[in-house]
């Protein structure tokens, strides 16, 4: 086995005066900066941690992703035969052994030597602590790690192709990995979603040949502290109101809350044990089937609301609608909503923030405080009741398109809101960090992971 030792070098300590290689190579500490040096047999990875008065666990983990994806890019294998151990001189990361520390650097070299490929090529890196490392070091390492591994698990389901991942498959694989950590799954059919009265469910989910579902996960045994709902759209072709081609292409990547939900319940037992939450999450494929949902039609919705269908593209909100009143039926002390829902939030926010909504500034500054910690950041935006008449409509209790392309995040929101009665509610619209169209120095393109990290520190920090 190939072994890289990963240093970090701060800013504070590059020798301004001295001339040397890494001058020259143009590497001064800075935060994302990478440099691979030859001592002796030993082949080392350096990585920019930034100013020491900046740093974090959030930065500690940007700089171990730096270095991870460089290794594996350029280690790229096509027999996984010889893998490429990285030894991380965490001192170098934190002298003071810092836990929180620890566990993010873990976090950042998993998620820097992340590779997804369908056709046999991988790129192995491994992760080896410092020869005697034990005790809580290699605890947090370890907490790391199993972070890592759910973060790792949500960007495997996003960057599956949509022919691999139907609704079935999805549930399927949410069961086999949350059953055995005693997560309860219910896997609701189309039949038992018609005779539930979830209907904007089932319209969305008729014109594809694959039925559409509900998934329904539970821990412990009391009510909820909190109901996570997330929008699982294996594919999004836009149904009969169809995307342009060049939309098309990543619309695999429209359950992103779904995977990010799914794959954070996973750490919840071993975070929260003996504590209750819970996740609805529909499931469907919008396709342009013979039977698929109009522009014009009106549906029934699970809390009996009416709602017309104007633009079948604008599918999230509506199948999120049965999915709020679900939640709300739970009686929970919370409700927050993952959905790569408006190109809008993307527009005004980029790929580094989701857009939030919320009707309770405690549960906001919550989800706000979590992403600063992780670095799964959230920018709130205001829910605006003024726009009412955006998702008012002449023969049902609301449309699901607003007719003009302002304050999209807001129309979404509002009509969200209506589905959840007076519990406290977040709306976290993830359609910016949720998928890369391009790789950068931190990670590969495809699924990012966004919001499993979210989640999991909200529920640990609660």
């Amino acid at each position: 086995m190939s072994t890289v030792v990963v240093r970090a070098i701060y800013a504070d300590d590059v020798d301004a005066e001295s001339f040397d290689a890494r001058r020259v190579d143009g590497f001064t500490g800075q935060l994302g900066q990478t440099r691979i040096e030859q001592s002796g047999d030993v082949v080392v990875g350096l990585t920019g941690a930034g100013a020491r008065a900046a740093s974090s666990p959030e930065r500690l983990a940007r700089a171990a992703a730096a270095i991870a994806r460089r290794v594996s890019t350029a280690c790229a294998v096509t027999e996984p035969t010889d893998p490429v151990a990285l030894e991380v001189d965490v001192d170098s990361f934190s002298p003071s052994g810092d836990e929180d520390a620890i566990t993010a650097i873990a976090e950042g070299i998993a998620r820097g030597g992340y590779r997804f490929r369908m056709t046999g090529e991988t790129t192995f890196v491994s992760r080896s602590l410092p020869a005697g490392a034990g005790g809580s070091f290699a605890e947090a390492w370890e907490r790391g790690a199993r972070a890592a591994a759910a973060v790792r698990h949500a960007r495997d389901l996003v960057n599956l192709p949509p022919s691999a991942l139907t609704p079935a498959e999805l549930a399927r694989r949410a069961r086999d990995l949350l059953e055995p950590l005693g997560v309860r799954v219910i896997v609701r059919e189309a039949a038992e979603l018609a005779d539930g009265g979830y209907g904007g469910i089932v319209a969305i989910g008729r014109g594809s040949a694959h039925p559409p579902l509900l998934l329904e996960l539970a821990t412990g045994d009391g009510a909820p502290e909190c109901v996570f709902v997330a929008k699982g759209v294996t594919y999004d072709s836009g149904g009969l109101s169809l995307k342009p081609a060049d939309a098309l292409m990543d619309m695999k990547s429209d359950m992103a809350g779904a995977a990010a939900v799914i794959s954070a319940f996973s750490l919840l037992p071993a975070i929260a044990p003996g504590r209750s939450f819970s996740a609805v999450i529909p499931v469907v494929e919008n396709m342009p089937g013979a039977h698929a949902v109009r522009p014009g039609d009106v549906v029934c919705l699970r809390d009996g609301s009416t709602l017309e269908i104007l633009d079948t593209d604008f599918e999230g909100r509506v199948i999120l609608a049965d999915a709020l009143a679900r939640a709300a039926e739970m009686r929970p002390q919370a409700i927050v909503d993952f959905a790569t829902l408006t190109y809008a939030a993307r527009n005004a926010l980029g790929d580094d923030f989701a857009a939030l909504v919320s009707t309770d500034d405690a549960l906001a500054s919550r989800l706000s405080a979590a992403g600063e910690r992780t670095g799964d950041r959230v920018w709130r935006l205001p829910l605006q009741t003024g726009l009412h008449a955006q998702i008012a409509s002449d023969i049902a209790d609301y449309k699901n398109f607003p007719g003009v392309p302002r304050a999209r995040v807001s129309t979404a929101a509002l009509l969200l809101s209506r589905f959840v009665g007076q519990i406290p509610w977040a709306h976290v619209d993830m359609a910016g960090p949720a998928f890369r169209h391009v790789a950068d120095a931190e990670g590969g393109a495809g699924g990012t992971g966004y919001g499993v990290a979210l989640i999991a520190e909200m529920v640990r920090s609660s």
